[in-house]
C-alpha cells in the first residue's frame, strides 16, 4: 500500500510539473508583465480545473485562412494525430533495439580489430545530428529515382497522406547507434562474467554464451539506461513531424499554444512512458531502493579555518600537476585545441572586421553581364556562396561560431554547476523523502522531450510578432540560458547527489568526519577526488547535448538572441548571426536542393559536437584506466598482506 502511494505521489509530482511549465508562456506572452506572478498563479489555477473537469477536456485547433479556432476533442486527437506520432516513435524504438542487438552480438564475436573499427565507425557516426541524416536519406532517395526512376520513399504529408517508412527509418539512426554502442558494452562486461567461463569451459560457442545466458542481463541493464535513449528520441520525433509536414503532436500543439493545450500534449507523451518504466521498474528489479545517506547521524563542522589554509595550499599545487598529467592525452588535447581555434578565428574576426558581412545580390562577369543572383552557389569569387538575401555564408560562419561556442560552454557548465551545488544540498542537507521527491522529478523529465519543453518556453521570448522588441538582446541571452540550464537542473542535481552519496559510503570518508574533518574538507578532500572526472564526464556529455538541442531549435525556427517577425516579410529576421539559426531554411533546401546554404553550418556542428565526444570518450577511458590501476594495486597490496601474514604464522 505504502509503495502504491509512493508511486501516486510520484505520478502527481510529474503532472504538477507539467502544469507549471504549461502556465509559463501565458505569462511571457504579456508584454511588460515578465514576471507577473498573480496572472501566473491563476493561469495554473484554471488548468488544474480544466483538468479535473471532463466538459473542458478538449484541444483547439486554430484555421490560419479563416481565423477560426475548431474545438477537437481529446479522443479525436487520440485516434488521430497522437496515434500517428506514436505509432512513428514506437516503430522506430523497435526497430533500433532490434538492429542494434543483431549488430551488437556480430560485433562481440568478431575479431578485435574488427570490433575496434565498428565501434569508432559508431562513435563517428554518433557525432552526426540527426537532421543530417533526413538531409543525407533524402538526397540518397532523389538519386536513386533519378537513376531507376523509382521513389523508394516517400519524404513529405501532403493532402492526407500517411507515412510511416521515412521517418521510423530517419528517426531510427540516432537510437540504433546508441543502442549499439550500449549493447556491446554490456555484452563485453557480461563476457568478463565468471559464469561465461564456466559455460565456455562445458563447450558452449561464444554465440550460444551470449543469446542463452548474456542476453537476460544485458536485457534488464537496457531497460533501465534506455530512458535517456528515449528522451532524445522524443525530442528527434518532432523534428521529424516538422520537416516532413506529419500532422502530429507538433502539429496540434502549435495550433493550441494555450497553457490547457499545452498540458493535455505534454500529459499525453508523459503519462504512457511513466506508466511503461514505472510497471518496467516495478517488474524487473523488485525491491530496489533509493541510495541513502549514510552522513546524517554525524555533525561536522561546516569549515575549519586551518584545514582551509591546508587545502587552499595542497589544491594549488595539485591543480598544477592535474593539468599538466590532462595534456599527456592526445585524444583529449586535440579536440580541445580544434575548438579552442575556431572559437579564437571567429573572436579575432570581431575584433579585426567587427563582425562585418558582406551582401551580395547580383554577380557581374568582366564585361558587366549578370550570372548571377542572390542565393549565389560557392565559387572562386563567392566563398561557400551566399544565402537568400546575398549575405556571405563563409562570413556567417566567422561571426556565428562564438555565439555558438560560448553559449553551449555556459549553459553546460550551468549545468553541471548547479547539478553540483545543488547535489550537495541534496546528499548533506535534504531528508530522504526530499531526496525522493527530486529523483521522482528527474525521473519525470525523462518522459518529456527536452527540445519540445525549451520550444514552448522560448518561443513567447526568441519572437517578437509586434515587429520590435520589449527586451534588450543580453536579456533574451540570459533568459534563454536560464531556461536551457534549468530544466536540466533536477536531472544534474538527482545525479551528482547520487554520486556524492556513493562516495559519503566510503569508509575513509566515514573515518574522515569523525576524526574531525569538517565538511569542507571532506567534499574537496575525499569526494571531489572521486567524482571529478565524472563531472567533466557530464560536463563533456551536456555539451553534446546543448548542441543537438540547438540545432533542433534551429529548425523550429527558434534562434539564439531572438527574430522580429515583420509582416511583409516571410521569413524571420534574426538579431545576430548563430549557427544553429542557418539551419531554420532546411525545408528549402530540401525543396530547391541549395545545399551550399546548410552543409557548412551542419559541418560546423558536426565538426563540434565530434570534438566533444572525443572528449568525453579520453575522459571515460582515463576514468577507466585509473579504475583498472586502482584495483590492481588493491590485489597487489592484498597479495603482499596474505603473504606477509603467512611469513610471520610460520
Amino acid at each position: 500500500m505504502r509503495k502504491c502511494f509512493n508511486l501516486l505521489g510520484k505520478f502527481l509530482l510529474g503532472v504538477l510539473g507539467i502544469v507549471l511549465i504549461s502556465s509559463v508562456p501565458v505569462v511571457l506572452f504579456q508584454i511588460g508583465s515578465i514576471f507577473d506572478f498573480s496572472l501566473y498563479f491563476h493561469t495554473v489555477l484554471e488548468v488544474i480545473k480544466s483538468l479535473v473537469l471532463p466538459s473542458q477536456w478538449s484541444l483547439s485547433y486554430f484555421v490560419i485562412e479563416t481565423g477560426e479556432s475548431i474545438p477537437i476533442s481529446l479522443g479525436n486527437y487520440f485516434k488521430g494525430p497522437y496515434l500517428y506520432s506514436m505509432t512513428i516513435l514506437i516503430a522506430s524504438l523497435v526497430f533500433s533495439l532490434f538492429v542494434s542487438f543483431i549488430l551488437a552480438i556480430l560485433t562481440t564475436i568478431s575479431k578485435g580489430p574488427i570490433q575496434k573499427v565498428l565501434l569508432k565507425l559508431a562513435n563517428l557516426l554518433t557525432a552526426v545530428p540527426d537532421f543530417a541524416y533526413i538531409f543525407l536519406i533524402q538526397i540518397a532517395v532523389v538519386e536513386i529515382y533519378k537513376m531507376s526512376g523509382y521513389r523508394i520513399l516517400s519524404f513529405y504529408s501532403l493532402g492526407g497522406e500517411i507515412i510511416y517508412a521515412a521517418p521510423v527509418i530517419c528517426l531510427s539512426v540516432i537510437p540504433t547507434l546508441l543502442f549499439y554502442k550500449l549493447f556491446v558494452l554490456l555484452f563485453n562486461q557480461e563476457m568478463g562474467e565468471p559464469y561465461v567461463e564456466l559455460a565456455r569451459s562445458k563447450g558452449l560457442s561464444k554465440l550460444e554464451v551470449l543469446l542463452r545466458h548474456c542476453t537476460s542481463n544485458v536485457l534488464q541493464s537496457v531497460f533501465f539506461q534506455s530512458k535517456s535513449i528515449v528522451w532524445l528520441t522524443l525530442s528527434s520525433l518532432f523534428i521529424i513531424e516538422y520537416l516532413f509536414g506529419i500532422p502530429g503532436i507538433l502539429h496540434y500543439l502549435r495550433n493550441d499554444f494555450t497553457p490547457k493545450g499545452i498540458a493535455y500534449i505534454l500529459l499525453s507523451i508523459f503519462i504512457p512512458f511513466f506508466l511503461f518504466y514505472t510497471i518496467g521498474e516495478n517488474t524487473v528489479k523488485k525491491g530496489q531502493r533509493e541510495k541513502s545517506v549514510l552522513f546524517e547521524g554525524l555533525r561536522v563542522s561546516f569549515m575549519d579555518s586551518l584545514q582551509w589554509k591546508n587545502l587552499f595550499r595542497y589544491k594549488t599545487k595539485k591543480r598544477v600537476s592535474i593539468f599538466a598529467h590532462l595534456t599527456q592525452y592526445m585524444n583529449i588535447t586535440i579536440p580541445l585545441m580544434i575548438v579552442f581555434c575556431l572559437l579564437s578565428v571567429s573572436v579575432a574576426y570581431y575584433f579585426f572586421y567587427d563582425d562585418h558581412v558582406e551582401q551580395i545580390n547580383f554577380l557581374y562577369d568582366e564585361n558587366g553581364s549578370l550570372i548571377g543572383r542572390s542565393p549565389l552557389p560557392p565559387s572562386s569569387s563567392v566563398l561557400l556562396g551566399t544565402d537568400s538575401h546575398g549575405y556571405s555564408i563563409f562570413q556567417q560562419l566567422l561571426v556565428g561560431t562564438k555565439y555558438t561556442i560560448v553559449l553551449t560552454l555556459i549553459v553546460a557548465t550551468v549545468r553541471v554547476f548547479g547539478g553540483y551545488v545543488f547535489g550537495f544540498v541534496y546528499a548533506f542537507y535534504l531528508k530522504a523523502k526530499w531526496r525522493k521527491a527530486i529523483n521522482s522529478i528527474a525521473d519525470g523529465m525523462h518522459f518529456l522531450p527536452l527540445t519540445l519543453l525549451m520550444y514552448i518556453l522560448l518561443l513567447p521570448i526568441l519572437i517578437a510578432y509586434s515587429g520590435e522588441w520589449q527586451t534588450t538582446l543580453w536579456e533574451r541571452l540570459f533568459i534563454q540560458v536560464f531556461i536551457m540550464s534549468v530544466l536540466v537542473l533536477p536531472i544534474t542535481t538527482s545525479l551528482i547527489g547520487n554520486e556524492m552519496n556513493e562516495a559519503i559510503k566510503k569508509e575513509y570518508v566515514q573515518n574522515s568526519a569523525v576524526m574531525g574533518g569538517s565538511l569542507i574538507w571532506i567534499v574537496l578532500k575525499h569526494i571531489n577526488p572521486q567524482i571529478g572526472r565524472k563531472l567533466w564526464l557530464y560536463w563533456a556529455q551536456h555539451i553534446v547535448q546543448v548542441l543537438q538541442t540547438l540545432v533542433h531549435l534551429g529548425v523550429l525556427s527558434i534562434f539564439v538572441g531572438g527574430a522580429i517577425n515583420f509582416l511583409d516579410s516571410p521569413r524571420l529576421s534574426r538579431e545576430i548571426y548563430e549557427l544553429s539559426g542557418m539551419i531554420s531554411i532546411s525545408k528549402e533546401v530540401f525543396l530547391t536542393k541549395q545545399l551550399w546554404l546548410i552543409i557548412p553550418p551542419l559541418a560546423i556542428f558536426m565538426l563540434l559536437i565530434f570534438c566533444f565526444q572525443k572528449i568525453a570518450d579520453g575522459i571515460s577511458d582515463k576514468q577507466l584506466q585509473s579504475g583498472g590501476q586502482k584495483k590492481r594495486r588493491e590485489i597487489k597490496w592484498s597479495y603482499i598482506t596474505r603473504n606477509l601474514a603467512k611469513k610471520t604464522t610460520k
